[in-house]
């Protein structure tokens, strides 16, 4: 507690908490005196004529940059059983790349979508990103096919989505995410490394959106995505004497489109819930009800079937870009839900400009979590 001296003698006293809410509203007012007064014409115009030439900067640096042709290139592609790695395999085959697509299960659906090309610049290879023997397997195919020309791209897309409270997650679980997410992007780097040195190519890594994003109920997941973006940082620095480039790409909101909520996904989802809960201990489970997991998947549902009309179209032009651009960026965020408004995406935009703590506040305002 402090004291302060008052008329008459008396003596008013300001506990610890009044003190800090003081000094809070003295930096708030400060810093708004601080902004007014700095808002003068010149100050406005300088920003405002920066905000109108940085944009064409931009664009002219790209110009200037000229694109990269893909054809008589070829690309890897990890995960194209489905979702961004069936529909970027597709479309990179019709810009003249050779494509070779990587698929989790060589009997699935999408291998034979991808089969049924018919070309030969359509290559369908068996790849277990979790399994050292399959990285090397695959390694010396493609090492068969590239041996003159090299590895123009690499696209680390192979993933596993999952949810669950950081209590409630096995460690077997937290174990299969990170072995397919964070070593399966480091498995295949190595492995590739020596063919993009020598076509003096690329390796574009997809993260998440929630690579730079905590949220509740995803612990597994987001500390793979966090992963992601360090290794796809430090390896870009090392590699640049080399020429070859390293980008991340970071999507939004799009579960809706990629099957991670579909009724195969949400399945999944069913089986990794049990597993939890019938791993918990006594203790866990008087915390987190079965109702509270029934509730949790109710809720999955509901967004599937709200976000089921996103397009994949979005990331599938960026990965391109990146794959082609003359001067790709090092980072692209790619909004979902339609591309106007990505929560995600909003709030990793104006994570740069708040305090830690401001931000978790504004955070867990508009993302409620509580163990009913």
């Amino acid at each position: 507690m402090s004291g302060f001296g008052a008329p008459g003698g008396r003596k008013v006293v300001m506990t610890s908490w009044e003190l800090v809410y003081a000094l809070q509203a003295g930096i708030v007012g400060l810093g708004v005196v601080a902004l007014y007064s700095a808002l003068t014409t010149p100050t406005l115009l300088c920003v405002t004529a920066l905000l109108l030439l940085y944009p064409l900067y931009c664009r002219q640096r790209k110009r200037a940059a000229g694109s990269v042709s893909l054809e008589d290139r070829t690309v890897l592609v990890t995960g194209c059983d489905s979702g961004f790695g069936h529909d970027l395999a597709k479309a990179l085959f019709e810009q003249g790349c050779h494509v070779i697509a990587t698929v989790y299960r060589p009997d699935g659906e999408g291998a034979q979508t991808l089969r049924d090309v018919k070309s030969d610049r359509m290559t369908v290879l068996p790849l277990d990103v979790s399994s050292d023997d399959s990285v090397a397997q695959c390694l010396r195919q493609v090492k068969e096919m590239c041996k003159d020309s090299g590895l123009w791209g690499l696209v680390n897309n192979a993933g596993h989505n999952f949810v669950g409270e950081v209590e409630l997650t096995t460690m077997r679980q937290y174990l299969m995410v990170a072995n397919i997410n964070i070593f399966g992007m480091v498995r295949t780097t190595r492995a590739f490394l020596p063919l993009l040195r020598q076509a003096r190519g690329r390796i574009v890594n997809i993260t998440s959106i929630k690579g730079q994003l905590s949220t509740p109920v995803s612990a597994a997941y987001n500390l793979t995505k966090y992963a992601g973006e360090t290794f796809s940082e430090i390896t870009r620095m090392e590699m640049k004497q080399f020429g070859v480039k390293v980008i991340i790409v970071e999507p939004g909101d799009f579960g809706g489109a990629t099957g991670c909520l579909n009724k195969e996904g949400l399945a999944r989802i069913d089986r990794e819930f049990k597993e939890m809960w019938d791993e918990a201990s006594d203790e866990v489970k008087e915390v987190f009800s079965k109702e509270h997991l029934d509730n949790f998947k109710s809720m999955l549902g509901k967004v599937s079937g709200a976000a089921t009309n996103t397009s994949l179209t979005p990331v599938i032009h960026t990965i391109t870009e990146a794959l082609t651009s003359g001067d790709p960026d090092l980072r692209y965020i790619v909004d979902g839900i339609g591309g106007w408004f990505d929560f995600y995406c909003m709030m990793v935009r104006v994570k740069p400009f708040l305090s830690d703590r401001l931000f978790e506040k504004l955070l867990c305002y508009f993302i409620r979590y509580k163990v009913e």
